[in-house]
Formats: structure tokens, sequence, C-alpha cells
């Protein structure tokens, strides 16, 4: 079976920014709103652009990022995967490009902690 095998997820210097002034927004930490983006990317039907990270932004350990939930949001993803005909050899690259762009959705919709209710 497909795992993850990235220890760390990088993340693009924009993506990094948006993480920075969303916790500064919102108090939360980037690994929980990382993973609320994730979902939301996921809920979009359309491939995340493949993120080519020209200035590195952070990387996060993948155990500090999914934390006990790794095993769901890997399963989420390869419900997506399936649905949209994505080979299982982009499971790293996908994963990676959900994350970021998952980040930028958050950042669209949430301008304070009561955005996130």
């Amino acid at each position: 079976m497909n795992s993850l095998k990235l220890q760390k997820i990088p993340f693009s210097k924009d993506a990094d920014n948006k993480l920075r002034a969303l916790k500064s927004r919102t108090g939360i930490t980037p690994n929980i709103l990382c993973r609320i983006g994730f979902c939301m990317s996921l809920e979009r039907s359309n491939y995340p652009l493949h993120v080519e990270i020209q200035e590195k932004g952070r990387e996060i350990n993948r155990h500090t990022l999914l934390g006990d939930y790794e095993s769901i949001a890997v399963s989420l993803l390869k419900v997506w995967m399936d649905m949209n005909s994505a080979p299982m050899e982009e499971l790293d690259d996908l994963f990676v490009s959900h994350m970021n762009r998952g980040v930028v959705s958050v950042f669209q919709k949430v301008k304070s902690l009561s955005d996130m209710v």
C-alpha cells in the first residue's frame, strides 16, 4: 500500500508568509491551519498546481503537521486521487501541492478567528 515518503513537507515562501499572517490573525498554529487547508483543497475537484518551490519557506515535519491524523489525511488524498484518476506515484507531489493550495484557500477565507466557525 502506498504511503507518504516525505518526512518534511515543504511550503513555498508565499505559503509560509500566509501561515505567519494567519497565525497572527487567529492564534491557530500552522499545523492545524494546514490540516484545515488540506481538507479545503481536497474539496475541489481540479488538480492543484504543481508546487515549484523556487523560494523555500518553512518545512514542517510530517508528524508535527499531521499528528495522529496522518492515516486519515493520506486516505482522504487517496480517495481524491481515485476520483480524479491520479496515479499513486504522484502521492507525495499531490500531498505537497494540496497543502500549499490549502494554505492559500484558508488565507483567502479567514480574516479573524470568528471566520473559522
